[in-house]
């Protein structure tokens, strides 16, 4: 019975918990708490400190020269995106290969190309690399164009990447090494009964 009353005591006074708190809610039942209103701050939030307690700023950035950047792809100027794939002709607009990849020397400057002549439907093609001075680029309409015929790029070598000739290297080396003796075959020991 004891626990009833206490319970019903606390279930009373809950909703006038507030108004016993704070003497001017109790005068006008139907006021409500309202929260605090935050303080408008008009300062930027103070930058990290470190733990010596001065403040470090932040570090201005200074893009390159201008000289040094490009801020737009000039008329007479080609993308390696829209060489890489694009189909090569003859000068009698016969189709003898396609863009494999571009050769750049160690100072950025365009060297060369390589082909990809011959074979269906890439199946059985050859890599056939040029100079960039046999190749005639035209940014409008995209137009790629060498002097030599399908034939006459399938009759040149093939082109190797460095990997291709370290890779044959390393092949002839193994086959001008004398092979090694295999180990002699273990016999097993003859068993014995006892």
């Amino acid at each position: 019975m004891m626990k009833r009353i206490l319970l019903a005591a606390t279930v009373a006074v809950l909703p006038l918990g507030p108004a016993l708190m704070n003497p001017a809610l109790a005068e006008d039942p139907a006021a409500t708490p309202s929260a605090p209103a935050p303080a408008e701050s008009t300062q930027p939030a103070a930058p990290a400190t470190n733990s010596v307690g001065t403040v470090e700023a932040e570090p201005v950035v200074t893009p390159p020269p201008s000289e040094a950047v490009i801020p737009a792809q000039r008329a007479n100027e080609v993308r390696a995106e829209s060489l890489i794939g694009a189909t090569v002709f003859s000068p009698e607009g016969d189709k003898v290969g396609t863009v494999k990849d571009i050769l750049f020397d160690t100072s950025g400057k365009a060297t060369g190309l390589v082909l990809s002549v011959g074979g269906i439907m890439g199946l059985g093609a050859k890599s056939v690399g040029l100079t960039w001075e046999e190749v005639d680029v035209q940014p409008e309409p995209k137009l790629l164009q060498v002097k030599y015929s399908e034939d006459q790029l399938e009759a040149a070598p093939a082109f190797k990447t460095q990997e291709a000739q370290q890779a044959e290297s390393d092949a002839q080396k193994l086959q001008a090494e004398p092979p090694a003796q295999a180990p002699a075959p273990m016999t097993p020991a003859p068993a014995t009964t006892e």
